[in-house]
């Protein structure tokens, strides 16, 4: 139920960025949704849990490292990216990230993964691949069993 409720919100995400971001500035529209994300996120962090300085200090690097890289300079670089875009293409841009996160890891970090993931990633890629085929190379791939395809 969490991943359907991520999935719809990302996909709101999406549609918003889509519809603002022609009409605003990228890079301001972005610090005006980390500056939300940092006040929602805190007033959950004082109502859900008991934090306490020591425990916010020791954390910092890692701290500071999600709130700029991942969440600043990563959903920036998606506003400006998908400025201009279809938002269906976006979305099927954006959903390779288990794929590239694979890969980094793979690459970077040395990771090992299950032949189940690496399995998981190449379906995950071939469609995204597919479905963005023309019809007729669709057809010519899959067969032309189904009459009314509407891709």
């Amino acid at each position: 139920m969490l991943v359907m409720l991520c999935a719809f919100m990302f996909s709101v995400h999406i549609l918003v960025i889509d519809h603002f971001s022609p009409k605003v500035d990228c890079v301001k529209m972005s610090c005006i949704q980390f500056f939300v994300c940092a006040v929602i996120s805190t007033v959950f962090m004082f109502a859900l849990e008991t934090p306490d300085f020591a425990s916010l200090w020791s954390a910092k690097t890692a701290i500071l490292y999600s709130g700029i890289l991942s969440s600043g300079v990563g959903y920036t670089l998606q506003i400006i990216g998908q400025q201009g875009n279809d938002p269906t293409v976006s979305s099927l841009i954006l959903s390779l990230e288990s794929v590239f996160s694979m890969i980094s890891g793979w690459i970077v970090l040395h990771e090992k993964f299950s032949p189940k993931e690496a399995i998981g990633s190449l379906l995950i890629f071939a469609a995204i691949i597919l479905s963005q085929l023309p019809k007729e190379i669709f057809q010519k791939i899959c067969g032309k069993g189904r009459r009314n395809l509407n891709v």
